[in-house]
């Protein structure tokens, strides 16, 4: 995510208005988690969004049709959006949102890639591990890739632990190629 600092004081304004009501916290937080997937499974959306021939009026009215079973607070906030002239941030504020509430209930998506499918025994046992040194709230997600050719890497937030062969093998022929340098 690119981080768009205007779009951000969106979501944290939007965050704080729901602080008194979770019903409102958590109902706002599913309607940007779905209004994120949208933006991203259709850059159709974000072009139209984001055009500058496209009326602000005809905006509304597909935003509004296209999310029609959102909240009242993530209606309020796109009309607000729309006032301000900054629609245009709407997949951004939507993305800051989702960010800024997983710190605030301690939500932590962790990504786990490896060769192949692992035991849900051993996905369980990275969880507890990672709950433990973090203790967040975590979600494991068990991402399949092939090339790394086997061990795995494990990504929590901004860090990320490259235990796979592949890193391994590359950082022995580093080694290999500094001591022939030698």
């Amino acid at each position: 995510m690119i981080y768009n600092r205007a779009a951000h004081r969106y979501a944290k304004a939007a965050l704080k208005s729901c602080l008194e009501n979770k019903k409102d916290l958590d109902l706002v937080y599913e309607d940007m988690k779905s209004v994120s997937k949208a933006f991203e499974e259709s850059k159709e959306l974000k072009l139209f969004v984001d055009s500058k021939v496209v009326k602000d009026s005809d905006k509304i009215n597909a935003l509004k049709s296209v999310f029609k079973n959102s909240s009242k607070r993530t209606k309020d906030l796109v009309e607000l959006l729309m006032k301000n002239r900054r629609i245009d941030l709407f997949d951004d504020v939507a993305n800051s949102f989702v960010v800024l509430y997983n710190e605030h209930v301690q939500n932590q998506e962790v990504v786990l890639t490896s060769s192949s499918e692992l035991k849900s025994s051993t996905i369980k046992e990275i969880e507890n591990k990672v709950r433990n040194i973090t203790n967040k709230n975590i979600t494991l997600v068990n991402k399949i890739d092939s090339s790394i050719v086997g061990g795995f890497v494990l990504r929590i937030g901004d860090l990320q632990y490259d235990a796979s062969f592949k890193n391994q093998l590359n950082k022995l022929k580093q080694d290999f190629i500094n001591i022939s340098i030698q």
